[in-house]
């Protein structure tokens, strides 16, 4: 094998595939990059860690085909700290040692055979649909922070909910404390189904989508698996097994009391509650030191107790209803904050025991959130 490119198309090409590649694995070919050249030009580099596959394909000047799987932390590193301009791979097939050669710099390094790179799964069509990347990449960024990161007794809570209902693509995620459900009407039309994402994709998938809503995605999902088409790359990924929450019975409550007030004064409050709380050793589960909300009289009394110290504050608020005093996670309250897109936060509650619910005030119900209180014991 024998090519010529330039770095710099090159170094995307990796930090593309790298996101696929576990940083250690009992299996050395997995914390490898696939090469595959063909005679024609087009060259295929593959990363995988056998949950996550990523194919880029390109056209450089290859002089000899074949192929070859690099270690992938060292090869990139390489090609990082290499002059600019291009540079060549050659590959000795009798004994795999690739030359990666930049002007007057050169490297020798010990690479694996090709044969032994899991392939890429075969997908057996059952849909598809578009979005632009942006969409997707709005959808991802509003439920990640919701997805369990134990599996647990529910594995299935490690990764999202993908469910197309008339038209309208919902995505929900939950780790069991709390809840984000997210909807986005698709412009074609797609019959009605629904899978699970992992999380672990979807968060490797944000750092990959660009904010541009010229730029398309192509989603083809099979039994297993689903592909991100990016036409340039593609991500497969596998899908999860198993029954999701049955979120619409929990987004249904009925609330009676309402709340509106300044995202960020009450997002600035909290985040100096979350000093004393993050400074508590005693305090690793934040379950244990609550934020306690006194809800009432056009404000919000926010308050917390640790072994630190305490801290009070008090934020202007539309109220609807009874006075309340509820407890919450203050991490879970800020992760929701930070995904809503108005500058004015409505939450609704019903009693110290239930929910609250964090809801789009443009009235499009584009998204909600639900939080389960933490019970309060002073």
């Amino acid at each position: 094998m024998k090519l010529t490119c330039e770095k710099t198309q090159l170094l995307d090409i990796i930090n593309t595939v790298q996101r696929s590649i576990a940083p250690k694995s009992t299996m050395p070919i997995l914390e490898c990059i696939k090469l595959d050249t063909s005679a024609d030009g087009f060259v295929t580099v593959t990363g995988t860690n056998l949950d996550l596959y990523i194919e880029y394909n390109a056209e450089f000047d290859i002089s000899e085909g074949g192929s070859i799987a690099l270690e992938s932390k060292m090869f990139g590193e390489i090609i990082r700290r290499l002059p600019d301009g291009n540079l060549t791979i050659s590959v000795n097939p009798s004994n795999n040692i690739t030359k990666i050669q930049s002007g007057a710099s050169e490297f020798n390094i010990q690479g694996l055979s090709a044969n032994e790179y899991p392939s890429v799964p075969v997908l057996d069509e059952k849909f598809r649909f578009t979005l632009s990347q942006t969409v997707l990449r709005n959808l991802i960024k509003k439920t990640t922070p919701f997805i369990s990161l134990n599996e647990g007794k529910r594995p299935v809570l490690t990764g999202a909910l993908f469910e197309i209902k008339n038209n309208v693509l919902n995505v929900v995620a939950s780790d069991g404390h709390r809840l984000a459900a997210v909807k986005e009407e698709l412009n074609e039309n797609v019959e009605d189904n629904k899978f699970v994402i992992p999380g672990n994709t979807l968060r490797e998938l944000l750092k990959i989508l660009k904010d541009d809503d010229e730029a398309q995605v192509d989603i083809i999902i099979s039994d297993r698996n689903v592909l991100f088409d990016f036409k340039k790359f593609q991500v497969y990924t596998r899908l999860l097994d198993g029954d999701f929450l049955k979120y619409d019975a929990i987004l249904s409550a009925v609330n009676t009391i309402e709340a509106e007030v300044d995202k960020n004064a009450i997002t600035s409050s909290l985040e100096r509650a979350l000093l004393l709380i993050n400074d508590d050793i005693s305090a690793k589960s934040e379950n244990k030191v609550p934020v306690r909300f006194s809800i009432g009289f056009d404000k919000i009394d926010i308050s917390c107790v640790t072994g630190k110290g305490q801290v009070s504050d008090s934020v202007g608020a539309k109220i609807e209803g009874e006075n309340l005093v509820i407890g919450f996670n203050c991490r879970f309250l800020l992760d929701a904050f930070a995904v809503c897109d108005s500058d004015v936060i409505k939450m609704e509650f019903s009693s110290p025991k239930s929910g609250c619910f964090i809801r789009d005030i443009s009235g499009k119900n584009s998204y909600i959130y639900m939080i389960l209180p933490v019970r309060l014991y002073n």
